[in-house]
């Protein structure tokens, strides 16, 4: 089921992701969640991100999240992507929750977020060193 993008015109967003996953995580896995920050679909009443169902059995699941920020990705590899680096994890409900650490209100100061790492042509040079594997 896809719907389309919508997120609330002129209205600053609330929400931005912090460094952790902008050095920590790959493109698409970025633009999921800062998607899951800013589409009012994925965000409750408080404005604050939803736990979102794993599976596709209702709508605003993680798949439907996955397949509205970029259909060409898999939702189940980005979802691995996001529980091996720290960023969810999931529920014994079968939900996924967004961990606190990986956004931060919009505009704060301090080292929350230093730049778009996808201005950048070469990510993966910013993220390792010569010596990482």
């Amino acid at each position: 089921m896809m719907m389309a993008l919508n997120v609330p015109t002129g209205q600053p967003p609330r929400w931005q992701t912090t460094e952790l996953v902008s050095m920590l995580l790959s493109p698409g896995a970025r633009q999921v969640v800062r998607y899951w920050l800013s589409s009012e679909h994925f965000l409750d009443e408080q404005n604050h991100p939803r736990v979102v169902l794993a599976t596709p059995h209702e709508p605003h699941s993680f798949v439907d999240l996955v397949q509205i920020a970029n259909p060409s990705l898999v939702p189940s590899v980005v979802l691995a992507e996001l529980l091996r680096k720290g960023i969810v994890e999931t529920l014994e409900s079968g939900h996924v929750l967004l961990k606190r650490s990986a956004y931060a209100p919009w505009g704060a100061t301090g080292s929350l977020s230093l730049g778009n790492y996808d201005d950048f042509v070469d990510i993966d040079k910013l993220r390792r060193r010569h010596n990482d594997s």
